[in-house]
């Protein structure tokens, strides 16, 4: 990120009223208007805070750096701290001009340096050289506001590392970052190398525990404790491994949300029951849809190694897989569709909800792939569906999903119920597909060298290309068959097939409803208070319409 150019005194050098005001009223005072500037590392994981939240560790830094202020007769203008940033890695970022740069980001720097070329402070106080840069272009920014600036500024540290004013020459605070710098390369690539390792070896790569996992027992004993008693917050003993060991709770609710995606639960409506649960994120926050979709996206889901964003065939994960690979190659591919829609807002909270057709704007019979639907809203006392266009239909909600219920009761009691069941699911060799699979992308690559090469033309690679793509999709499809379940088993199959309907959680009542028949809401007739009849609910299985008397049973 770029610095501030701006000449504080305008283009031709004067000052407007409220910038001369400050460096006259700084010019009067014989104190210095500093800033104190604190950073940790981004990789620290400091467990004490303050009663701010920051770590003790940066806490400790401004209380020094206050220490060095009153000793210097300065006055604490302003006080920027961060307790996570990195002052060595960088990312491509756009500069004031426009320009896309590798840059470190440094807000806390951009901020403070702003503040000293506007004249708004005329000090800046760091803990230490070292601490404050690692970036050469970071340093030399300051260097150019303190040269360049038409006020004295000056620069210090509370380890003497770093002493900075106009005209002074800055040749060893240049020397100490660029050894800084080199140190932190160096750093880096033994971690990259000690990661690729652990990767390697199938060892867990560490960081914040990963939801389903535990953070094992606690590395540092309290003062005066038994290392007995630190024990794991979630198994109660000092076995487990972190990031390693299940908690089955929540290795639960990832298999299950993995499974009830893939039959046709939304995201949104898979969050909402969690929030209504005992389950908490890693955080603490509350489930939405985003972080969900971050979790069932693991691949470590499936005891899958992953280096650097690829997963690495072959090598053994030491915990066990909480789904299968091809469970979750098929959520992979169902939450990675670029073709997949989601709609924003709240999950439904009523079964019909975007499923229930409106009978004057898709009348019965109407085969299209986009009906007009209906959604719930509040009239009077009592919710009702209404069209969402043109709100010339409503009708009660509870007693328009009682009619739906009694059709859906019929159908899963029917004696041959089980025609509603999806056909099994034919008997393929996964890991044969998979292989398949690995060679023939292995293939497209090695096909694309060669065109590099000149050893084949772009006409007979674009060729193979397309045959292997279509022959990727189908071994997807063929493992996609074998993983999704159908909901509709859970009641077709269960002992009390009513109970097991009223028990089902809201998302896959939707599904069966779905699934089952088309519901049409259509103008009540005249005089009647709810006409049964202006709830319409066409079959979409075999085993013929509702008898009347089942309906009136219902």
């Amino acid at each position: 990120m770029g610095q501030d150019r701006r000449q504080p005194f305008g283009e031709h050098g004067l000052a407007g009223p409220r910038v001369l005001t400050q460096y006259l009223v700084m010019a009067v005072s014989s104190r210095r208007r500093a800033i104190l500037l604190a950073r940790l590392s981004d990789n620290r994981e400091d467990v004490d805070l303050t009663d701010e939240g920051i770590p003790l560790g940066l806490d400790d830094q401004l209380r020094r750096m206050y220490g060095k202020a009153d000793q210097l007769g300065w006055d604490v203008w302003k006080v920027i701290k961060n307790p996570r940033l990195s002052a060595y890695k960088r990312r491509k970022i756009t500069l004031p001009d426009g320009r896309r740069e590798y840059r470190v980001f440094r807000p806390d720097l951009r901020e403070a340096l702003a503040d000293l070329a506007a004249g708004r402070a005329n000090a800046l106080l760091c803990l230490d050289l070292d601490r404050a840069f690692r970036d050469p272009k970071d340093l030399q920014d300051l260097i150019d506001v303190v040269d360049h600036s038409p006020h004295d500024i000056v620069v210090e540290s509370v380890t003497g590392s770093l002493h900075m004013e106009k005209g002074r020459d800055n040749f060893d605070a240049e020397i100490r970052v660029l050894v800084a710098n080199k140190a932190s390369r160096d750093t880096a690539r033994r971690v990259a190398a000690a990661r690729e390792r652990q990767a390697l070896n199938g060892q867990y790569g560490g960081g914040k525990r990963p939801f389903g996992f535990c953070a094992g027992p606690p590395k540092i004993v309290p003062d005066g404790g038994r290392t007995d008693e630190a024990v794991c917050a979630w198994h109660g003993g000092r076995d487990c491994r972190s990031g390693i060991t299940a908690i089955k709770t929540e290795t639960d609710v990832i298999a299950d949300c993995s499974h009830r995606l893939l039959q046709g639960a939304s995201l949104r409506s898979l969050a909402a029951e969690l929030r209504g649960k005992d389950v908490p994120t890693v955080t603490g926050a509350k489930w939405s849809a985003e972080t969900l979709r971050d979790i069932l996206l693991r691949p470590r889901n499936a005891g899958l190694i992953v280096y650097r964003g690829e997963i690495l065939d072959g090598v053994s994960a030491p915990w066990e897989p909480i789904i299968e690979r091809e469970t979750f190659e098929a959520v992979r591919a169902l939450l990675t569709d670029p073709a997949r829609q989601t709609a924003p807002g709240a999950p439904p909270r009523w079964t019909g909800t975007s499923i229930y057709r409106c009978g004057l704007c898709t009348p019965p019979g109407t085969q299209t792939t986009q009906p007009v639907t209906c959604h719930v809203t509040r009239g009077g006392k009592d919710p009702r569906y209404t069209c969402r266009v043109f709100n010339h239909v409503a009708r009660n909600a509870h007693r328009v999903d009682e009619v739906v219920f009694a059709h859906v009761m019929y159908a899963i009691t029917h004696p041959r119920a089980y025609k509603l069941l999806a056909p099994a699911a034919p008997d393929v060799d996964a890991a044969a597909l998979r292989k398949e699979k690995a060679t023939i992308r292995k293939t497209l690559d090695r096909m694309a060298e060669d065109e590099v090469l000149g050893l084949r033309t772009r006409a007979q690679v674009l060729a193979a290309t397309r045959k292997a793509n279509a022959r990727i999709n189908d071994i997807d499809e063929l493992l996609n068959v074998t993983v999704t379940d159908d909901p509709l088993a859970e009641v077709v199959n269960a002992g009390d097939p009513v109970k097991a309907w009223r028990d089902m959680p809201l998302a896959n009542r939707r599904i069966i409803v779905d699934r089952l028949c088309t519901v049409t809401i259509l103008p009540a007739r005249p005089g009647r208070r709810f006409d049964v009849a202006s709830v319409r609910v066409d079959p979409k299985h075999s085993l013929g319409a509702t008898p009347p008397e089942f309906l009136a049973a219902g």
